[in-house]
């Protein structure tokens, strides 16, 4: 188990300005004890809906999810992404993605790997604020969130990607699979 100054190491390194467009939500598995809220002041009326909050809300971390994309976006150098989507090029595939990944409304996205020969992204993934929207290759639709993340299998290759179960058919995989590797990382501390 992490000592205090550990857990507070980690949470220093995770947490920020939670502002902007690029930061992801990630819900660690700890709980607030109930024990907590038993010890506010019942006669504070601000106290009270505070606590009431911390009993019902996970203690909030975030990713840096910019930072991750730009260091890898400045380790790929020269190579070029012919299906992989970010910043403004985003843009062209957030409605496509949207329909054919079950991304729900409100949700940021990130990038979009559209691993379609004609760009209709019938398969492909988009890495969102709350984690991983996806269509394989065989049209099956699922949703990773970033606290499963650490737990799901992945790999890549020349022509692949493999996430848990599912396998994407794409020239990025070995680009968006070192990507996803490092967010793995980065979620699990």
């Amino acid at each position: 188990m992490p000592s205090d100054n550990d857990q507070r190491e980690r949470r220093q390194r995770t947490t920020g300005n939670r502002t902007g467009s690029a930061r992801a939500a990630v819900k660690p598995h700890k709980r607030t004890s109930d024990a907590s809220a038993a010890q506010a002041p019942s006669g504070n009326a601000a106290a009270k809906p505070q606590a009431q909050a911390q009993q019902q809300a996970p203690t909030q971390g975030t990713l840096d999810v910019s930072a991750i994309l730009t260091a890898w976006v400045n380790s790929l150098g020269g190579a070029r992404l012919n299906q992989t989507y970010l910043g403004s090029s985003l843009s062209k595939k957030l409605d496509q993605a949207a329909r054919s990944f079950g991304i729900p409304k409100g949700e940021s996205a990130f990038l979009v790997l559209d691993a379609t020969i004609f760009g209709t992204c019938k398969a492909g993934l988009a890495l969102c604020s709350k984690g991983i929207y996806l269509r394989d290759t065989a049209g099956t639709q699922d949703a990773i969130s970033w606290t499963k993340l650490p737990a799901t299998k992945l790999g890549a290759d020349a022509q692949s990607l493999t996430i848990g179960k599912h396998k994407i058919v794409t020239v990025d995989g070995i680009a968006v699979g070192k990507l996803l590797a490092t967010i793995q990382k980065a979620i699990a501390g």
